[in-house]
């Protein structure tokens, strides 16, 4: 169990409950189910996940308190409709600093950090409900996306990261945060790399619920088909001119300028 020193005041109550389950599992495996068993439950069709957690733990109580906890904190660190918070993202880095599991290894950008950037960015009152995508090509928890949410409503977020506890902890963060958009697991630098994805409270604005619903395909990314397009213009410009450098994906040129972009 991590020390309570090493763990922000808000999550203590979390690592306790935590704890319950590292005897029996790694860090890692008890976060990952952790992290599924909170994207089943904004599905609006259940994808099995609830069963196969049952086989492997016996019952979901432990899913059930966590997540109760979590709600609990989300609400109590999210005070006004410019406030956003990353329980999730915190408690893993403070996993994966204890653990010795390769499959935890990353540290995400503070949030003061993350704020600076997302304002730079141009996030304030001009683009709220302007319908701009904003794109964050290795999305990790997903903070940035919230923060620029936080501060320009009203945009359709993506996000995608090639890790998919990462991709799934994107997907959770802007479903209670209210984002609409997508999170996707995917390689941005190769967009033909894709893996799986989900659309994020598609149906928010039209007065339905927060939702996570899982793509069918591919073909349903937004920065997949933007890829595509891409490559059939640059064929077409090959044909006359056959010097032409191959295109570059528009999310590897974002990951390169700034880990965010809009367009």
């Amino acid at each position: 169990m991590p020390k309570s020193t090493d763990v922000p005041h808000e999550l203590r109550p979390l690592n306790k409950l935590f704890s319950e389950h590292q005897y029996k599992w790694d860090y890692s495996e008890s976060f990952r189910d952790w992290v599924d068993f909170l994207t089943e439950s904004f599905m609006p069709t259940r994808q099995g996940i609830y069963e196969e957690l049952k086989k492997r733990h016996g019952d979901l109580d432990w899913f059930v308190r966590m997540t109760q906890e979590w709600v609990r904190v989300q609400s109590q660190m999210i005070v006004g409709d410019r406030d956003w918070y990353d329980a999730l993202g915190t408690y893993y880095e403070v996993l994966a600093s204890q653990g010795k599991r390769q499959i935890m290894g990353q540290f995400f950008t503070p949030p003061c950090v993350v704020d600076f950037m997302t304002a730079i960015q141009g996030a304030d009152e001009s683009l709220i409900g302007k319908g701009q995508l904003v794109n964050d090509p290795c999305s990790g928890s997903g903070r940035m996306l919230l923060a620029f949410h936080a501060k320009a409503p009203g945009n359709y977020q993506f996000g995608a990261d090639l890790d998919p506890i990462c991709a799934k902890m994107t997907a959770v963060n802007m479903c209670i945060h209210g984002c609409v958009g997508q999170a996707v697991c995917m390689d941005s630098l190769q967009p033909d790399q894709w893996r799986f994805g989900y659309h994020i409270n598609r149906y928010l604005n039209r007065g339905g619920g927060p939702s996570i619903e899982p793509m069918t395909g591919k073909e349903e990314c937004h920065s997949w088909n933007l890829w595509q397009n891409e490559k059939a213009e640059y064929a077409e410009k090959k044909k006359t001119q056959p010097a032409l450098s191959p295109p570059t994906p528009r999310m590897a040129k974002a990951a390169k300028i700034g880990q965010m972009s809009l367009f």
